[in-house]
């Protein structure tokens, strides 16, 4: 029995043309309806020089013995057993029952072969069924097969995981002024109606204007229950830049609002003594009664500041980490973490895309990324997947994934 998926001699430079997704997905529709069991004696053709030195079977039903064929088996191959094949296929259907079952019944085979991959798909079954017993039987012969250690098991599950943080993120970016200041004041007061807990974050502010300063000491009150609370980070940033544009003493209406919005900041932060300090100048340069003090706020010192803005933008940076991660799996009723490949991939030419926590990929989904690899092939993108567990890894082989794209496997 010959396998559905065993690849034609690359006579072509364009590996895409022999594996399309018509084709593709025919082969695997064939291979999937299949359950008869691989056996030691059945067949398997090798590429190239190794299938020329085979001999020429007179009937499709003759039977070989594999020893008459002397081939060299090592610990890797570029070309997937029979039943690894099919133990890819039913795993990407969900079926990793039936998929145990294959690798167990040719277990024999691979054994005596030291066929490594066979191996790793076994393990990897037994680690997703959580068959911790299994998986360290199967431990004990892999140290006398390859007299090495085993895979680790993994406490890790690879669920998504839904991350809840207490205070919404906004970033203004490095310009706030009459050109687009209400734009981003309306997205700040949008998320703020949402959560009103927030973070809002000026690291990349370096320009801001009258209006820039006006808008945001409209949108930035001060905390208080009804509100929620406001955290700043690059308070220092803000200050920085708008601490030149005032002066005591120079009564200018156009600088009454940088005025203003520094006054807010203090407050929002606790610095208290700053806040009645800056307050008593802007009241003698104006003319007017100084702003009050929010008995509210708790005061605060400096390096308090500081410890929570920090803490605060580690927090923010976990949350960005673990959006990017590709968590759970990739199938036709969970779409999303292809368009997260996507949003990844973006307008970048080199991108690495791990796959650690990816556990499954089905026909359909490997169908969209065979697919979208042939476009950023065609693009010159370089992309690189990493870190693959043996199953999704022959999935992409079998798909013809790996000609178009660099895929390792996990370590």
């Amino acid at each position: 029995m010959f396998s559905f998926f065993r690849k034609k001699d690359h006579d072509s430079n364009h590996p895409q043309t022999q594996n399309g997704p018509a084709t593709v997905a025919a082969r695997a529709q064939g291979v999937a309806t299949q359950s008869k069991p691989f056996g030691p004696e059945t067949i398997i053709p090798h590429d190239n020089a190794a299938a020329s030195d085979a001999p020429e079977p007179h009937h499709d039903t003759q039977q070989y013995d594999l020893s008459t064929l002397k081939i060299e088996v090592e610990s890797s191959s570029d070309v997937l057993s029979p039943a690894e094949e099919q133990a890819a296929m039913l795993h990407a259907n969900d079926q990793l029952l039936a998929a145990i079952a294959i690798l167990e019944a040719d277990k024999p085979e691979f054994s005596s072969k030291r066929k490594l991959e066979s191996w790793l798909m076994l393990f990897e079954l037994y680690q997703q069924q959580q068959n911790r017993t299994a998986y360290d039987a199967l431990g004990l012969d892999f140290v006398v097969a390859f007299e090495k250690t085993p895979p680790v098991w993994r406490q890790q599950q690879n669920k998504p995981q839904v991350v809840s943080h207490a205070s919404a993120y906004h970033a203004f970016p490095a310009e706030l002024t009459i050109a687009n200041i209400e734009k981003e004041a309306q997205q700040f007061l949008a998320i703020r109606q949402k959560t009103p807990d927030i973070r809002v974050d000026f690291s990349k502010l370096k320009k801001i204007d009258a209006l820039g300063a006006a808008e945001l000491v409209a949108v930035l009150p001060r905390r208080n229950k009804q509100q929620g609370q406001l955290q700043i980070l690059g308070s220092k940033v803000l200050i920085d830049l708008i601490s030149p544009m005032i002066e005591v003493g120079r009564r200018i209406p156009a600088e009454a609002p940088f005025w203003l919005l520094l006054i807010e900041i203090h407050q929002i932060l606790g610095l208290q003594e700053e806040f009645e300090n800056l307050a008593v100048d802007y009241a003698i340069t104006f003319e007017v009664s100084p702003p009050s003090w929010d008995p509210l706020q708790a005061p605060k010192t400096g390096a308090q500041i500081a410890k929570e803005e920090a803490k605060a933008k580690a927090e923010v940076e976990q949350a960005a980490d673990e959006q990017n991660h590709l968590i759970g799996i990739i199938t036709a009723d969970h779409p999303q973490l292809l368009d997260k490949i996507n949003d990844l991939v973006g307008n970048h030419t080199q991108v690495t895309l791990d796959f650690a926590r990816i556990d499954r990929i089905d026909f359909e989904s490997a169908g969209q990324l065979l697919n979208r690899a042939m476009i950023w092939l065609q693009q010159g993108k370089q992309i690189r997947i990493i870190n693959t567990n043996e199953l999704v890894l022959g999935l992409l082989r079998v798909m013809g994934i790996t000609e178009m794209l660099q895929v390792e496997r996990r370590k």
